[in-house]
């Protein structure tokens, strides 16, 4: 018996409804006579877990090819992101991991999608666009929308969309292929033996053309990268504390060894964990500066640093930054303001009577309405040594703010 260990991996996915399992079964031997390793859930993925999303996504992740069907189920949505199915994380992990990605809609289903559907959501998604300046986290988002509102706007192409008895997430799932991927296939999925033949045929030619791009790096495990962030931290404790001399903090010392950590990285498109889209990066830190109230005025502290900080600001001037964040008054959140001219973007927060401001810039000029939208992905960006950021901001707080 030939070993399997060199042989092409093929992550075959679609929900578990009972009309795609002849299917799923038959391409099994035909892959497995072909010299190819098919991966089903159901037949060969060993030993699970406690988390079967996870072993699932691994599986894809160990592949080369993801194979996917869609029909008319949807199946489950995952307890992790309520607003996507197993089934499309497992397209998302292949889309991120840069898979030879086959998909295939059930005919009547695709032809009814090109007919009604895709025009409809080009609409509505650049609509949002042209609004917020941002793609829409979900395109299921806007489906919902639109279909909450058919039976009124359109009664009869909403009962048209209900005749096809197609699950409202599979309109979007079958957007999001149809967008990011190369090629979209259609063929009618009941014959199980004739749908086979179509798949290796179309498998074959696709591999002809990428053979050179199948093998790709297994990405580190998130075991190994709660490891490292520990690690990390526990080095940087000792460098903060060397700060403080005497009872006395060393303000431009603590700050620049701060901005060290703050090393900027890519912003997601979707804060969901299993949908990670890059669209932009922001750059490792480039000044922090940190001003005090006194009487009407925020005084600079201490700066470190490419930048000529002002030395002080009126409390109310509506202009500054530093100003607006303590007007605020909250010392629980961080705040992101953007420059459109320097294209920079400013992480402040308010420590008593103290203000934080960090200074980033983003790889590609945005507009501030964008920056806006993607607001909360810009801080998850800097702030993934968040332990560092809090620790450094508890020494300020606790050494500088009057008592």
């Amino acid at each position: 018996m030939s070993s399997t260990l060199n042989s092409t991996r093929i992550f075959i996915s679609s929900t578990a409804q009972e009309s795609l399992k002849p299917l799923r079964m038959k391409l099994k031997e035909r892959f497995e006579a072909a010299g190819y390793l098919p991966l089903l859930f159901e037949k060969n993925f060993g030993l699970w877990t406690d988390d079967a999303l996870n072993d699932c996504l691994d599986k894809v992740s160990e592949s080369q090819v993801y194979l996917l069907f869609i029909s008319d189920k949807s199946g489950s949505f995952t307890h992790i992101d309520p607003k996507i199915t197993a089934t499309y994380a497992e397209f998302h992990r292949a889309k991120t991991d840069d898979l030879v990605i086959i998909p295939i809609v059930e005919s009547h289903i695709y032809n009814f999608f090109n007919e009604h559907i895709k025009g409809e959501l080009d609409f509505r998604i650049e609509r949002f666009i042209e609004e917020h300046d941002r793609e829409p986290d979900y395109t299921y988002d806007i489906v919902l929308e639109w279909f909450d509102q058919l039976p009124v706007s359109n009664p009869v192409l909403w009962d048209r969309i209900k005749s096809e008895k197609v699950d409202r997430f599979n309109w979007a799932f079958i957007y999001d292929v149809y967008r990011d991927t190369p090629w979209t296939y259609n063929y009618p999925l009941a014959n199980a033996d004739n749908a086979c033949d179509f798949v290796l045929e179309s498998l074959s030619k696709i591999l002809r053309s990428l053979v050179p791009y199948y093998n790709m790096l297994d990405s580190l495990g998130s075991m190994i990268d709660e490891t490292e962030r520990l690690t990390r931290f526990r080095e940087s404790v000792p460098e903060f504390i060397q700060c403080i001399k005497k009872g006395t903090l060393n303000v431009e010392l603590l700050l620049t060894k701060l901005s060290h950590e703050l090393t900027g990285g890519p912003i997601h498109h979707n804060q969901s964990p299993l949908m990670r889209n890059a669209i932009a990066k922001v750059s490792e830190c480039e000044a922090i500066c940190l001003y005090k109230r006194e009487q009407d005025y925020l005084k600079l502290v201490g700066f470190t640093g490419s930048s000529d900080p002002q030395k002080s600001y009126m409390i109310n001037d509506l202009e500054s930054y530093v100003a607006s964040t303590y007007q605020k008054n909250d010392d629980t959140v961080e705040n992101i303001f953007y420059n459109e001219e320097k294209q920079k973007i400013y992480l402040t927060k308010k420590v008593g009577d103290l203000i934080i401001s960090a200074h980033f810039l983003l790889s590609e000029p945005w507009s501030e309405k964008r920056v806006k939208s993607y607001e909360h992905q810009i801080l998850n960006a800097i702030m993934k040594e968040r332990d560092q950021f809090d620790l450094a901001v508890d020494l300020i707080g606790g050494m500088l703010n009057d008592n």
